[in-house]
């Protein structure tokens, strides 16, 4: 059979091309915490004397002991868990991973810390009776300059409108941090004119292929984007052009300015307090999936149960009892006591 001058560079650009779509098909944060998670147990392995791969039930028990030990949060160690059983899916051999032993332990490791008070913590909801009393103090300026100055009455109108923009289309579109943080001039539709304005999401979590959506944004919301676009904006440009960790710090302190603890807000608060808003409004769990666009209603219960109590059918019944009559109070008649069995 003759040679095919061109079949090692087609044999390449063919292995190029399954390694990229592989590659492709883990957002970049799973990518980034599958790496970290098999570099931790492979270190650990070469230190420990085990061998990385394939590894063994009682190797992997004894790494995840030690990870227990240090302080790892659990769901933290089992995402490293994951990405181990990963690297061994597909192969002759049964996958360490996911081992009866190993999972009982993660199991048990779940229920001590159940035991102990240890759970995740959730980031606190944003609502919108929280965002307006961040709105209405978020241009009193601030002592946020650089060494504890406080800003002029211009810095703090500059900060202010970012500040509110950032919260508002966050909380009305319910975006994550990484949504907000992709959202260019172009997703933005805002007319002067309409009621309520759009934005579009390319692709998110629960969107890998990139299907899109369009997300309603309120009329002061869009108009609180159009007091931020600067004229010379172009499509493409970055409405938000913030690292993460900048949303949380800028939420975090809108949050304590208006007198709201700031300790478990985060990028993701708005987030939530949309989906708190929509369930006290009456909207059904179907109804906020979509909003949201959670995959399942497991993730709606686990975010709204702040405040789920106080909306379920027990609780409207509870709302239509008549309160009921004062007690009696028993009179005495101190004539008639023995004040020596008093």
């Amino acid at each position: 059979m003759p040679s095919n001058p061109d079949g090692g560079d087609a044999a390449s650009r063919r292995d190029r091309l399954i390694a990229q779509s592989k590659s492709a098909a883990l957002a970049a944060n799973t990518r980034d915490t599958d790496s970290a998670g098999w570099d931790n147990w492979a270190r650990w392995a070469a230190d420990n004397g085990f061998s990385d791969f394939p590894a063994t039930p009682e190797a992997l028990e004894c790494w995840l002991a030690d990870l227990w030990d240090q302080g790892m949060k659990l769901n933290t160690l089992r995402t490293y868990l994951s990405a181990v059983g990963k690297e061994h899916d597909g192969h002759s051999f049964p996958n360490p991973a996911h081992d009866r032993e190993v999972r009982q332990l993660v199991n048990g490791l779940g229920r001590i810390a159940a035991d102990n008070g240890i759970t995740p913590k959730q980031a606190d909801g944003l609502r919108w009776c929280d965002i307006l009393l961040i709105i209405n103090c978020a241009y009193t300026p601030r002592h946020n300059q650089p060494g504890g100055r406080l800003e002029t009455p211009e810095q703090a109108v500059r900060r202010a409108e970012v500040e509110i923009a950032l919260i508002v289309v966050a909380h009305d579109a319910a975006l994550r941090c990484s949504e907000l943080l992709a959202l260019t001039w172009g997703d933005a539709d805002l007319p002067a004119d309409c009621e309520n304005g759009t934005v579009w999401i390319r692709r998110s979590k629960t969107d890998q292929n990139g299907q899109g959506a369009t997300l309603p944004i309120s009329k002061f919301t869009a108009e609180a984007l159009i007091r931020i676009r600067p004229d010379s904006a172009r499509p493409g440009d970055p409405i938000f052009a913030l690292s993460p960790s900048t949303i949380t710090r800028r939420f975090k302190a809108a949050a304590q300015a208006a007198g709201i603890n700031p300790a478990n807000i985060s990028s993701h608060s708005p987030r939530i307090g949309m989906a708190q808003d929509l369930l006290a409004a009456g909207i059904g769990l179907p109804g906020i999936m979509q909003a949201c666009r959670w995959s399942t209603e497991a993730m709606v219960r686990h975010y709204v149960k702040e405040i789920a109590a106080h909306h379920t059918p027990a609780a409207d019944y509870l709302k239509t009892q008549p309160p009921p009559p004062p007690p009696q109070q028993p009179k005495n008649n101190w004539h008639d006591v023995d004040i020596r069995h008093v």
